[in-house]
């Protein structure tokens, strides 16, 4: 859809890219109402940057700078000082749309920054936001870049930092990827990493006993307080994978903390057996029986016989 550019807004929409094909096409044309969307690709290998051209968006190529630094040269490359950030696999409701276009038939202040509610999907189910009252202020997404920036101390799920007021948009913001539950569990584990790695930053201490009770809160949470026990099987599974996630989150927290890698065993458990010595060069022999530890090699492997 088209909109006459008398109702676009002097916004422009970044996005960011790679190996996204089957999204941005709806993506773009989601983000019509705007001025101009940009999207910046990280090196796509599939039809991406194609499609967003075809789709009417100005398309740059950016080696990846982390999340951080991608946004910040995309909002660089930006015609208009107000910004919308978009996720490639998002989409901006009508509803969204049609407040955003409202929020400028009058004067907004480019000191404040405007509140979107992101509602995500699950198995083709849109899934309660849970979030705190605090957290769903911080959901900025549309902000004037002379005076708002991205927080540099956030690695993950980015903040934007203004000095104004914080304004609420009407109409949901759709996260909708349908990926499958083993990707969404990778994604898990990745993002866990990286939330393990801000709290150390932050001065947070693992205990042992977190590794219970953040996870059985979290999904009490989601799935009594959150009521995901309405989704049923998928509400249930969701609730389990959020919760999951809690205790990756304090479990690489902890091991961060508390855990010193060595490549060895100690001297007190087998001791490495010297070249020369008339035994196998390779493996190590157990102090207290003296037979090779399992599962380090013996002997060089046997030449491969070639098939004739």
């Amino acid at each position: 859809m088209t909109v006459p550019a008398s109702n676009q807004c002097p916004v422009t929409v970044i996005i960011l890219t790679k190996n996204e094909e089957l999204f941005i096409q709806r993506c773009i044309e989601s983000a019509s109402w705007a001025d101009e969307v940009l999207v910046l690709d990280s090196l796509s290998t599939d039809r991406t940057r194609d499609i967003a051209r075809e789709a009417g968006a100005t398309v740059y190529e950016q080696e990846w700078l982390g999340w951080i630094g991608q946004k910040e040269r995309a909002i660089a490359l930006s015609r208009n000082d107000w910004i919308f950030s978009l996720d490639a696999d998002e989409i901006i409701t009508d509803q969204l749309a049609d407040s955003i276009r409202r929020a400028f038939r009058g004067t907004p202040s480019p000191l404040d920054g405007y509140v979107v509610e992101r509602r995500d999907e699950f198995f083709g189910k849109i899934l309660p936001n849970t979030k705190r009252r605090k957290l769903r202020k911080s959901f900025i997404r549309l902000f004037n870049r002379r005076f708002s920036r991205f927080n540099p101390e956030t690695i993950i799920n980015e903040t934007v930092l203004f000095p104004g007021q914080t304004v609420a948009l009407n109409g949901p913001l759709l996260h909708w990827r349908n990926t499958i539950f083993t990707a969404q569990m990778y994604k898990a584990v990745e993002n866990a990493s990286l939330e393990a790695e801000l709290l150390s930053r932050r001065g947070v201490r693992a205990r042992g006993y977190h590794l219970l009770q953040w996870p059985l809160l979290r999904f009490l949470w989601l799935y009594i307080g959150g009521g995901f026990f309405r989704l049923g099987t998928p509400g249930l599974m969701q609730a389990m994978m959020r919760s999951h996630a809690e205790f990756l989150r304090f479990a690489m927290l902890w091991e961060r903390q508390n855990v010193n890698r060595q490549l060895d065993p100690p001297p007190s458990l087998c001791r490495r057996v010297r070249p020369g010595s008339g035994r196998p060069r390779h493996g190590f022999i157990s102090s207290d029986t003296g037979n090779l530890a399992a599962g380090f090699p013996v002997s060089a492997p046997s030449p491969k016989r070639e098939r004739a």
